[in-house]
């Protein structure tokens, strides 16, 4: 009884095509065509497993019509016929991706051997096939997954980062807002010093959390309106550290503790807590320490009052090359960055109430 297998035979002499049918009629579904066109509207009809075509016909010869099959269906596989075969020839039929040949006269065993072949491999080639369709539609699934999962960090991330910003927040009423404040100037400055998309996220999120070591400073110190003593100045100087202890086992925000750390360090090498100098102190901290100061020498806190943006620039400029980068000073001052900074928090302008525009 035939399978469900398709072969094709062309052939423009009708003995081999008669020969070659009378063999495959009992195993398989045989079609035959004596011409190279009529194979091609045979194609344009029906889908085939297996074509054995003749080198030599008078309207296609069989390896331009091997071309065309192999266009029309590049999965279907190819048997050529030949009384003989150039090594030409050969190589021309291999290249466009012909099984084998059949070299006239063949024997039934010849002909069943390379036809069951060339079914061995299409079905192989299907299964590979459906099996890559299958990886892909997995992979597809794998990508979602993926995605779902990285969106879900990143929410818990926010939570996580809100979180600890509150936490801050509810014993210092001055932190209140200023993380997000430093965190523009810090993106401002960022971007005038060419910062890469990357680069100004971490120094937002490296911003944003700056103080959270000040959970472990007793109210009492950073609310005080008096002159700090020796020991509680001390006590204050390890918020740093502290901030850099409560993000170390967080995987995500491993980036962020070193900014977190040395963001109290000077260009001079008098800051804290490690007393790192100049290009020692990474970049992304130098920015943090001069938005830091910036905001706060902007601000009305417990212990003084706000200066004039004024007075700020002749501060950044006093302490160039000091306490910060001179770079970064220049960058502030030849780009107006805090004209643009006290717009971009427009909103929070009751901080600054010796601003006049």
């Amino acid at each position: 009884m035939a399978n469900d297998s398709r072969i094709l035979i062309v052939d423009d002499e009708l003995g081999p095509r008669e020969a070659l049918r009378m063999i495959l009629r009992d195993d398989y579904q045989v079609a035959v065509a004596a011409s190279g066109k009529e194979a091609l509207d045979c194609f344009a009809r029906t889908e085939y497993d297996l074509v054995i075509l003749d080198i030599r016909m008078p309207d296609i010869n069989g390896v331009d019509l091997l071309a065309e099959v192999k266009k029309k269906a590049p999965d279907t596989e190819v048997v050529m016929i030949t009384a003989y075969a150039s090594v030409e020839t050969a190589t021309k039929a291999l290249r466009y991706g012909a099984l084998d040949y059949l070299i006239k006269p063949f024997d039934r065993a010849s002909v069943q051997n390379v036809v069951e072949k060339g079914l061995i491999r299409r079905d192989n080639n299907r299964f590979i096939k459906n099996k890559l369709k299958e990886l892909q539609l997995a992979n597809k699934t794998l990508e979602e997954e993926v995605e779902y999962a990285y969106k879900n960090i990143q929410s818990h991330y926010s939570e996580t980062v809100s979180s600890l910003v509150a936490a801050v927040d509810a014993k210092d009423a001055y932190t209140k807002g200023h993380q997000e404040r430093i965190a523009k100037l810090a993106q401002l400055i960022g971007q005038n010093v060419g910062f890469s998309a990357e680069e100004l996220e971490l120094i937002k999120q490296a911003a944003i959390l700056h103080d959270i070591g000040k959970i472990g400073v007793p109210e009492s110190i950073l609310m005080k309106q008096d002159t700090l003593t020796d020991e509680e100045y001390a006590i204050i100087k390890k918020h740093p550290v502290i901030g850099a202890e409560i993000l170390s086992p967080v995987q995500f925000l491993k980036e962020v503790v070193p900014l977190v750390l040395y963001h109290h360090e000077r260009f001079d090498g008098k800051g804290y807590p490690q007393g790192l100098k100049g290009s020692q102190i990474p970049l992304s901290a130098r920015v943090i320490c001069i938005t830091d100061a910036v905001d706060a020498m902007l601000s009305n806190r417990p212990y003084s009052h706000a200066k004039t943006v004024e007075k700020v620039k002749e501060e950044l400029l006093r302490c160039s090359e000091t306490h910060f980068d001179p770079q970064l000073v220049d960058v502030i001052l030849k780009n107006e960055l805090l004209a643009i900074y006290l717009l971009l928090v427009e909103k929070d302008r009751r901080q600054f109430p010796q601003y006049r525009g």
